[in-house]
């Protein structure tokens, strides 16, 4: 059977002078079920105070377009015993079809009833569509025609939610926020760098793994590669090996060197790894005059503008460096030696790969031990998996923002999961770095208005609708029910 709602345009009390300063009406819900009306709505009577003589009637009507219509009142009275309607009150009973009181409350204080649920039905009339609600209050001593009462305006009570609060799971947040889908990743290419300072005895270009700090060096690499051999994820696209030199010297003999020095070290690798000779590639980028110009900027040390001076003046390497050692003399010249040079003699490795496609069991395992091997997509359908709100689910999204740190996606969706659980520090972190982007607006609005600056929460939503306006919307009505400005 079809509901439709009447809305109540005006909602009033009569003042109560010394009996009661406060008493009111919450908003009465009133439904037409075809000729039948419905009026629902609680009456705050914690307010009245009365005497063992004194007896109060508070009367619910319905008024408009010259008609008027009384329901059963509500007494609150001080005597004891069964409470007998006065005849002004019955008359009043006989005029509009009630024979006794809805409620009637004994007490004189706190050991009475204070609210009073109050429910009405009456045959529908045409009039009532735009009827008034009030609320009349009549004494033993004043009981008049209605037409001589004064009817002033309440405040509707308005219930206002609670804003959630840090810390707990915040369960509105999770239709508020914004979850993007990333960007399709049909091949997951990735690239691996390593710079190994490697050390050779005077004069050799043979690699030796356990000269010096050569092992430690090596297991840094060892850190990138081993994962990859491990399993079947990985396919190895190229591995390259550049190797550098510092300008001590002449430049044919470190060309040479810092090439052989790489060769060495490849071959080294591929016996290591087993890998086919196709993947490795080795070349020399010589004296690495740029990597220490670099450093000279960076650091500043005392002889750097110098230094600088002659780099930038001669083009000849062999002359720039003895250029060089006659600028800062020799006890200069050694100690940029000693800083900087051993820096410039190292070996660059470049791995790159492609990774196949993982199925979500795997990828719930790979998310905690190794998330590069995954794409974002990857990431979330474990996530699906997971309820929201929980430490699980919170961490994937922020694993996924760690593994893509430049990913605007990545950002707005670890910033939606730490709203769902509450941490709405972390969440500001990552809508930071991302709140140029349309995409972030929508959060940003949730993130004011769980602040309470629903002023600014309502900016956002609406600078968000050019990016989710369906989502912005929805915001922008769902957060009345927590401003008391709206009511």
């Amino acid at each position: 059977m079809k509901m439709k709602p009447i809305y109540a345009l005006l909602f009033a009390i009569l003042p109560l002078a010394a009996v009661a300063d406060d008493v009111r009406l919450t908003r009465p819900t009133l439904t037409l079920e075809e000729d039948t009306l419905t009026m629902d709505f609680s009456i705050d009577l914690s307010a009245v105070r009365v005497s063992s003589e004194q007896s109060y009637a508070f009367t619910p009507c319905l008024r408009g377009e010259g008609n008027f219509r009384a329901l059963a009142p509500v007494i609150v009275t001080g005597a004891e015993g069964e409470y007998k309607m006065r005849r002004k009150e019955r008359r009043m009973a006989r005029r509009y079809g009630f024979g006794s009181p809805y409620a009637v409350i004994h007490g004189r204080s706190d050991d009475r009833p204070f609210h009073v649920r109050y429910t009405a039905v009456m045959p529908y009339e045409e009039w009532m569509g735009t009827a008034a609600v009030v609320l009349l209050q009549e004494g033993r001593e004043c009981y008049e025609a209605h037409p001589e009462l004064t009817v002033v305006e309440p405040e509707p009570e308005v219930t206002v939610l609670p804003l959630p609060v840090s810390g707990q799971v915040c369960e509105p947040c999770m239709q508020m926020v914004t979850f993007l889908a990333p960007r399709e990743e049909p091949l997951k290419v990735r690239s691996e760098q390593s710079t190994l300072y490697v050390e050779y005895p005077v004069g050799k270009t043979v690699f030796d793994p356990a000269y010096r700090s050569n092992a430690a060096e090596m297991q840094k690499l060892k850190a990138i590669l081993n994962p990859l051999t491990e399993g079947d994820l990985v396919t190895f696209k190229s591995i390259r090996v550049t190797g550098y030199a510092s300008p001590d010297g002449s430049v044919r003999t470190n060309e040479r060197v810092s090439a052989q020095r790489a060769e060495s070290f490849t071959l080294n690798l591929k016996g290591s790894y087993n890998f086919p000779e196709e993947i490795l590639e080795v070349s020399s980028a010589g004296e690495d005059w740029d990597g220490l110009v670099r450093m000279l900027e960076d650091e500043r040390p005392a002889y750097a503008a110098k230094a600088l001076e002659v780099i930038g003046k001669y083009d000849n390497l062999d002359v720039r460096e003895a250029r060089l050692k006659s600028a800062l003399g020799t006890a200069g010249y050694r100690r940029m030696m000693d800083t900087y040079y051993p820096r410039l003699r190292r070996l660059g490795v470049a791995v790159d790969y492609e990774v196949r496609e993982v199925a979500n069991e795997e990828a719930a395992q790979l998310i905690y031990t190794n998330p590069r091997m995954l794409s974002l997509q990857e990431m979330y359908r474990v996530a699906k998996t997971l309820r929201p709100g929980t430490e699980e689910y919170r961490r994937v999204y922020e694993i996924a923002a760690q593994t893509y740190p430049d990913d605007v996606v990545a950002n707005i969706n670890a910033a939606s999961a730490n709203i769902v659980s509450g941490d709405f520090r972390k969440a500001a972190a990552y809508l930071d770095k991302v709140k140029d982007d349309a995409r972030a607006w929508n959060d940003m609005g949730v993130m004011e208005w769980l602040a309470g600056n629903f002023e600014n929460a309502r900016a956002w939503f609406d600078r968000a609708m050019v990016a989710e306006p369906e989502k912005a919307r929805a915001n922008l009505e769902a957060v009345k029910a927590y401003e008391p400005a709206a009511e």
